[in-house]
C-alpha cells in the first residue's frame, strides 16, 4: 500500500476533507505599522480561538495555520445548532493580514457536513460568519499593547 492511500484512508485532521476547493480570502490593511503583529495574533488564535488543532505557527515566515470547528454564531440566535467547520490560514505583515479560510463546511448534529461551494445556498450566511471571526482578529490586532506592569 502505498503513502497516498494511507494518507487517503486515515482519519489524521492533517489530511484535508475531500470535496472543498472554495476559499474565502479576507485582506485587512492598516495604514499604521501593526505593533507586534504576529505576537498579537498567535495570542488571538490561542486564547480566543482555541482552535482544534494548529498546523503551522512560524514567526520566521508570519504564518498561522489552523483548524476550528465553531458553533454558527448567526444561527444560535435564532436557536439553531448548525457547525462551521474550517481552516484559516494567516499571513502577517507589518501592515498588512491576509486570513484565508479554506476546507469551509457546515452541519447540523447528527448529519453529514456540507462542504461550502460558489452556488451553495448558504454562501452568503457561512462568509458572514467568516468575516465576522476575520474582523474580529482584525479589530484585535489594532489595539494598543497593554503594559508589561498592568493597569499602572
Amino acid at each position: 500500500m502505498s503513502d497516498i492511500d494511507d494518507l487517503e484512508k486515515s482519519n489524521d485532521p492533517v489530511a484535508p476533507p475531500p470535496g472543498s476547493d472554495y476559499e474565502v480570502p479576507f485582506i485587512f490593511h492598516s495604514e499604521a505599522p501593526l505593533e507586534r503583529a504576529f505576537d498579537k495574533a498567535e495570542h488571538w488564535v490561542k486564547a480566543g480561538v482555541r482552535p482544534n488543532h494548529i498546523f503551522l505557527d512560524d514567526r520566521n515566515i508570519s504564518v498561522i495555520n489552523f483548524h476550528k470547528v465553531m458553533r454558527d454564531p448567526l444561527l444560535a440566535q435564532a436557536g439553531v445548532e448548525r457547525y462551521v467547520d474550517f481552516r484559516c490560514s494567516l499571513t502577517l505583515s507589518e501592515t498588512d493580514v491576509d486570513a484565508v479560510f479554506s476546507s469551509v463546511c457546515y452541519y447540523e448534529p447528527g448529519c453529514e457536513p456540507v462542504f461550502i461551494n460558489q452556488y451553495d445556498p448558504e454562501l452568503s450566511s457561512i462568509k458572514e460568519v467568516l468575516l465576522m471571526v476575520a474582523n474580529n482578529l482584525f479589530d484585535y490586532l489594532q489595539k494598543p499593547l497593554m503594559p508589561k506592569g498592568g493597569n499602572d
